[in-house]
């Protein structure tokens, strides 16, 4: 009898073993994401913060507009789609409040290109995800 029961647990505990590693090896694909990383400086390399940024989405249109409240002149946004895509975006930097931020700039504007060949893969326990992250960096000059 206690060899039955001995026989019994291992065969319990390889059914278990095989089908966590099948869940395992078997995960779902994921969303897929886009992170943008911008830094916004002046001419002197000085951080500027309270500038307008609008990202334009160039495949579906959609616009993401806020404002860069960090004093290190850094922000980021995270773009979640069901599957990796080719995405443009025009991301534009504007001064809008004069000279409360340390001067009058000028506007700039940047395209930023995302490929399919871009995106990473990042394992949760669940699913695969991709992700492409994109770092860009505006230097404004000021206005006269």
């Amino acid at each position: 009898m206690p060899h039955s029961t001995a026989l019994t647990h291992i065969i319990l505990f390889i059914n278990i073993c095989s089908v966590l590693t099948f869940t395992a090896c078997n995960k779902e694909e994921g969303y897929a994401s886009v992170k943008i990383k911008g830094q916004v400086n002046d001419i002197l390399n000085h951080p500027i913060n309270q500038l307008l940024v609008t990202i334009t989405n160039k495949e579906n249109d959609k616009i993401d507009q806020f404002r860069i409240d960090d004093t290190s002149g850094k922000f980021e946004r995270i773009y979640l789609f069901e599957t990796p895509q080719d995405i443009t975006y025009v991301i534009e930097v504007k001064d809008t409040d004069g000279e409360m931020n340390g001067g009058k700039f000028e506007s700039q504007t940047k395209i930023l290109s995302i490929s399919k060949f871009d995106y990473v893969k990042q394992q949760s326990q669940l699913a695969i995800h991709r992700i492409a992250e994109k770092e860009v960096l505006f230097v404004l000059e000021y206005k006269d």
